[in-house]
Parts: structure tokens; sequence; C-alpha cells
């Protein structure tokens, strides 16, 4: 029997929350997310890592539950409850059978509206966020995406570690948690999304239990656009290998060359089989690990590589990335190829979307980055639509030697950048 497909459905309350859902019948669970449309990057005039910490802090004690109640609650019935922290979102989310979604909701919604924010709660996290930060530290291989970033957006809040740093952690006052709150959770800048076996109309009515039903000031927070300047850094670090992260701004998610781009970096980076993976490791022997990424944000978009080497091999491995580059931006580019990197990227976005949290994240993240539902559809049209000229197109356009910022963390040459010049 061929399963019923997805039904999405979107309701907007009069005070601007929005609950999307995508049902899916033939599944027993529900991913459910709460989200909050504020990151790191808002936290402009206060400590960095307030977002996070804020993240940390509601699983402490509502008003009702003590934080041991609240990790057992869901779990009592074989569900669970978590949430994390990005520049641009923070999200509280659950997944649990398609039985216990009052319970879910309510959970949720008590962590948001109810925390107690204990005086002695705050101080005991704040360790526990140092000790985190401490973590990172000691895995360069992370740790040198933080330093990217600063070097990348500079002074602008999207370089903050999403964690902050020590000295900010240890600087945040209940205060300063409760006027982040006010300013930034409101109603206006939640989703409500969910995947899963339920019915919108019944999510819905549940949740107008928990908010108010009068129409709400709408916020008249702007984010700013970050400008860049390219940039090259090197941190001594003491690890055994020197771990390198560069990259360039790449198009906004609204851009009609997205699939274009995501195409070039599954060709570039994509796993196993990608062009840096086989010259830089199978053909060269110079890394373990190299892959390319591309993240989006509201306004903004960077195309990023990483790899890790010897200290002696830093400048070897570069040129390798760059003759990759221009292979890509000179040498036509095959149907076979263009065949496999489409087969790839419509292969992963399939297998992925097998999970009702994935679901649940592209719903909220389609909603945050275009304000609409993309259905699996039009992702698969958009990709089959690509063409090789347009691949070469948008590669020649972004990935040129001027624009890249480039990071070295670990143990340093005197210019590891020579190939960039």
């Amino acid at each position: 029997m061929t399963p019923e497909p997805a039904i999405y459905k979107r309701t907007v309350f009069p005070n601007g929350l929005k609950v999307i859902t995508e049902a899916i019948p033939h599944v027993r669970s529900i991913s459910l997310g709460l989200w909050l449309n504020v990151g790191s990057r808002d936290e402009e005039k206060f400590p960095p890592g307030i977002s996070h910490f804020i993240e940390h802090m509601v699983f402490k004690g509502t008003k009702t539950r003590n934080a041991s109640e609240i990790a057992s609650y869901l779990e009592s019935v074989g569900g669970a409850v978590n949430a994390f922290t990005s520049r641009e979102e923070t999200c509280f989310y659950a997944k649990f059978l398609d039985e216990h979604l009052p319970m879910a909701v309510e959970l949720l919604f008590d962590l948001v509206n109810n925390s107690t924010l204990d005086p002695a709660d705050l101080e005991k996290e704040k360790k526990v966020i140092l000790e985190e930060i401490k973590d990172i530290e000691d895995a360069p291989s992370d740790m040198v995406h933080d330093r990217f970033a600063q070097a990348l957006f500079g002074s602008h809040p999207l370089g903050a570690p999403i964690q902050g740093s020590k000295a900010s952690v240890k600087s945040i006052t209940r205060q300063d948690v409760i006027r982040y709150m006010k300013k930034h959770h409101r109603p206006d800048r939640m989703i409500v999304a969910a995947s899963g076996n339920l019915e919108h109309e019944k999510l819905v009515e549940i949740v107008s239990e928990y908010i108010s039903s009068k129409e709400f000031k709408p916020s008249t927070y702007v984010r700013h656009k970050p400008t860049y300047k390219p940039i090259r850094k090197m941190f001594k670090h003491k690890s055994s290998q020197t771990h390198v992260c560069l990259g360039v701004p790449a198009i906004e998610f609204t851009n009609p060359k997205r699939s274009a781009l995501l195409l070039a970096n599954t060709l570039l980076g994509g796993g196993m089989s990608s062009r840096f993976f086989q010259h830089l490791r199978e053909d060269l022997g110079l890394v373990y690990n190299v892959f390319s990424y591309v993240d989006y944000f509201q306004d903004t978009g960077v195309f990023g590589i990483y790899l890790g080497t010897d200290k002696k091999n830093v400048i070897k491995a570069i040129n390798g990335i760059l003759t990759e580059l221009d292979r890509l931006i000179n040498e036509p580019l095959s149907d076979s190829d263009l065949a496999k990197i489409k087969a790839q990227l419509k292969g992963n976005l399939m297998l992925g979307l097998e999970n009702t949290s994935n679901r649940m994240n592209r719903l909220a993240k389609h909603e945050l980055l275009i304000g609409r539902y993309v259905s699996l559809d039009e992702t698969v049209s958009g990709i089959d639509s690509v063409t090789a000229d347009e691949i070469v197109e948008i590669s020649k356009k972004i990935f040129m030697k001027d624009r890249f910022t480039a990071v070295t963390l670990g143990p340093t040459m005197a210019n590891p950048y020579a190939p960039l010049e």
C-alpha cells in the first residue's frame, strides 16, 4: 500500500504566532518544535551568549515543575524533549507518540512562558556553560568554525560564538535575562511546527489554550545585514593537526540560483565521492577529513570549506582546494557528473525526510527564511532544472580568490595563505 502524502497547513493567530504542520498519517510519532525567531545575532546591547543561556535556564524549573519533573514528563511515556540555539533561532522541541500531543504542547509552552529563572540555578548553569565552552576549546575541529565566523563577520553579531565567551557568560544577570526575553520572546516571533500523525485543527485548538487571543503590536526589531571584508588569520593551538576553515559570502536562500549552489557543494565537498575528498585524501593523502557546506541566514549565506592536515601540508592542501575550484570553473561539467550529483542531492534530501524531526525542522526553517512552505516536489523540480552552465556561472561569481576569508587553528607556519594571494 502506498503511504498517503504529507499534508501541509498553516494558521496565524491574531497575536502573530504561527502554527504550521505536515500531517503524515502512516507514522505513529510526532515531532513538535516551539521556535523563537531569535538567536545569537540578536544579542546587541546584551552579553553575548544570552540566547543560549536562556535555552539552558528554562529547563531548570517553571512555576509548576522542577528540573527533574521537566526531564521525566515526556520520558515517562517514551518521548523526549530538548532544545538548541543557533545564530538566528532558538528551538524547544519534543518527539513522542501521537496520543501525547496535548502533553507535549503544554510542556513546551510551560518552558517558554513560566520559567522561574531562580538566581541560584542561574549561577549553577553558568558553571555548566563554562564547561561546555571548555569542551569546544578541547575540540579544535569544532572551535575553528567559531574562529572562522568571527573572521568572516567581524564585529557583526553573526560572528560571535553562539555559547558566548567565558567572560560574557559570567557577566549575565537575571535582569539581563528578563529584559532579553521581554524584548524577543514575543508571539509574533514564535512558530509552532509539527510533523507526524496529527490533525492541524487539533493542534491549533490545543495551542490556543496557552496563548492570548488578543492582537499584538508587531515587533519593530530589525536585523542589520553584515558587510564583508576578506581576512586571513592564524591561531596557535596545541594540537597534532592544523585545522583550516575557508569560505566566502554566498547567496540568500531566496536566490533562484540556490539549487545550483547546492549542487556545486555536493560536487565539491558532499561526501566521500566529492572532488575535494577524492583529490585531497585519496589522490594526495593530505587529509583525513575534508568537506564543504552551505549555511543560510535571513539576509545572507556562506559557502565554507573545512580540512585538517599536518602543519607542513597546509599550503599543499589549500592549493588542492583551489585546484578543484578552478577545475569546476574552467572545465565543462559532464552530463554523467551532473546526473550523479543531482541524484545524490535528491537522495540525501529524501532520505532525510523519512525522519519526522527533519521534516519539522524543514517546515520551520522555510517559514523563517522565506515565509512559505517549499514542497518536496518543488525542491526536486528546482534541482532537476539546473543546467551545467548554471553551476559554472554561480561558481565563477562566488569562488574568487580575493573573496576568501581563511582561518587556521593549530601549529602555525609563516604564511599558509600564499595560494590565496
